[in-house]
């Protein structure tokens, strides 16, 4: 974490509130139905479900980028008085590809209206602890998926917000992106940042999350606390809904002319 990065008191109201949300892409068909959860500040929440689900359309509907069919979904400006304070990476790592990652970092500065020496940070800390240092003046269409997902993350987080949300963000990375990033979560978590994490990694939501909500058939179907469990494999009992296809007949087995 930057040097710089203070420590969020926790407040008594949620920083994010979802109030029976509905949504669909087609005017007959939904994706969510009456979705609603609060997060409080400063927690982790690992948002759950199979592809399709709608884990991601519900982040896009957090931010504003999709306007849900019943109610809303609403981040507490009194808590975060500006989108500014959001930071939200994809799969993608939200970065430009042609531009270098020292200038995709410069462009977020700007778009901020932050003031930032990027012809001198190899020494910020998020750069040197990503190990950034050897690529800031590549393009981003030349690194790797886990460097692209380390050099997202630092273009980001080196703005200390206070609300992350990713989505995926263990998808396609070597080991020792993996470790850096559930190191980083950890440390987010000790400083009182809140983060929303889109995962179908069940380990990593394990070691990092306090919570987790499971998107099922439409629906928040489980909303569970991580500690409450004695350990992984109990966890990942509760974290995996349709159990009951555990044995599946692929047709292998016959004769095939």
């Amino acid at each position: 974490m930057s040097d710089t990065t203070s420590t969020v008191m926790p407040s008594t109201e949620p920083i994010i509130s979802v109030q029976n949300v509905s949504f669909g892409y087609k005017r007959n068909a939904t994706v969510l139905e009456g979705v609603s959860f609060d997060v409080p500040q400063g927690q982790s929440l690992a948002i759950l479900g199979y592809n399709g689900a709608g884990k991601t359309t519900l982040l896009h509907i957090i931010t504003g980028l999709l306007r849900p069919k019943t109610d809303r979904a609403v981040i507490n400006a009194n808590l975060v008085p500006s989108m500014r304070d959001v930071f939200q990476m994809n799969d993608q790592s939200c970065m430009a590809a042609e531009l270098t990652v020292r200038e995709n970092i410069r462009f977020r500065a700007m778009l901020l209206g932050k003031t930032l020496d990027t012809e001198h940070i190899d020494d910020e800390p998020m750069i040197r602890a990503f190990q950034l240092n050897d690529h800031l003046d590549k393009k981003v269409s030349e690194l790797s998926s886990g460097l692209r997902k380390r050099a997202g993350l630092a273009a980001g987080l080196i703005f200390d917000p206070h609300v992350i949300m990713l989505d995926e963000p263990t998808n396609a990375i070597d080991p020792l992106t993996r470790r850096l990033m559930t190191d980083l979560m950890k440390q987010l978590k000790a400083v009182g940042r809140t983060v929303l994490t889109v995962t179908h990694d069940l380990e990593y939501c394990w070691q990092v999350a306090d919570r987790a909500i499971v998107l099922d058939d439409k629906h928040l179907a489980r909303d569970i606390v991580i500690s409450d469990f004695h350990d992984y494999r109990e966890f990942e009992e509760a974290a995996t809904l349709g159990k009951e296809n555990r044995t599946v007949d692929f047709g292998l087995g016959a004769s095939r002319r």
